[in-house]
């Protein structure tokens, strides 16, 4: 009887545990996947889910809903994780990590405690998914701070005579790894590979579906098609990019007051009261005793 009001907070200090640690290997993966270039690696928490996911995905495939699976594979493959993971097969490892996070916790709480085991599994089926949403954005934020620069080094191409293909060839030889990088190299192979430059600008920044790309190639796009100047619609393109840059960051410093409020509450605050009253509780407690 009196183990039962210890199993539960222990059970819950283990989850919040292995969340917390679960969040911070996967953060440092994809950063580390992004700083290298390389596809974005899944956490261990779930490759190890993979192999039971795949005896599983077949019957996903039947319920997933076409809407739900092109936007999957669209984000999926804007992360290169694509088609070596596809829609069926994410949702299926979503699925047996659910499970095991409440086999889990039901190991640990007992068959009494099912409101901890469907949090469990709860949790352990939303947990990919912020993964996924949150490494999305990542890149997002990784290609809007980086394409001001790329869109002033395509106008100082054009303006200098060479052709759009030229200054995005130039790009993908000289500069350094990154998200963008990988898009201007896909636009390269797509033209390379017999499409229309507009056509390939518009569909891989469509896949990746990153709304200052889709932007840029829709502008580029409506410019070889009314034949206008190249090095306009760039420096255009290149100027609202830098602006949106500044607004982002200025957005993001007057957030920065309020998200402090939560830290200075709860962590400075109590630790400056504590010096400040311990020495007077002390001393008052001396005064009274003699």
């Amino acid at each position: 009887m009196n183990e039962t009001p210890l199993l539960l907070p222990a059970a819950s200090c283990a989850a919040i545990a292995a969340g917390a640690l679960t969040l911070l290997g996967g953060r440092t993966i994809r950063q580390q996947s992004t700083r290298d270039n390389t596809p974005v690696s899944l956490p261990a928490a779930m490759r190890m889910f993979r192999v039971p996911a795949l005896l599983l995905a077949p019957f996903v495939s039947l319920l997933l809903s076409t809407g739900l699976e092109k936007r999957l594979t669209r984000t999926l493959d804007s992360l290169g994780i694509y088609p070596q993971i596809t829609p069926s097969l994410w949702i299926a490892m979503r699925a047996v990590q659910s499970i095991a996070a409440a086999t889990t916790m039901l190991l640990i709480a007992g068959s009494r405690s099912w409101v901890l085991v469907v949090l469990a599994a709860t949790g352990g089926f939303m947990a990919a998914g912020l993964w996924l949403r949150s490494t999305f954005a990542h890149r997002e934020r990784q290609v809007a701070r980086e394409l001001p620069a790329y869109l002033d080094l395509l106008t100082v191409c054009v303006e200098a005579g060479a052709t759009l293909t030229a200054g995005v060839r130039l790009i993908v030889a000289q500069a350094p790894e990154s998200p963008l990088r990988n898009y201007f190299d896909r636009v390269l192979r797509e033209v390379r590979g017999g499409r229309s430059r507009a056509h390939a600008f518009v569909q891989v920044a469509e896949l990746h579906g990153i709304d200052s790309l889709i932007t840029l190639a829709q502008a580029l796009a409506h410019a070889e098609s009314a034949g206008m100047s190249l090095g306009q619609i760039l420096r255009a393109q290149s100027e609202q990019r830098t602006a949106e840059r500044f607004a982002r960051a200025e957005r993001l410093a007057m957030q920065a007051p309020v998200k402090m409020l939560g830290p200075l509450i709860f962590c400075i605050f109590p630790c400056t009261f504590i010096v400040l009253a311990v020495p007077i509780v002390v001393r008052m407690l001396e005064v009274f005793q003699t």
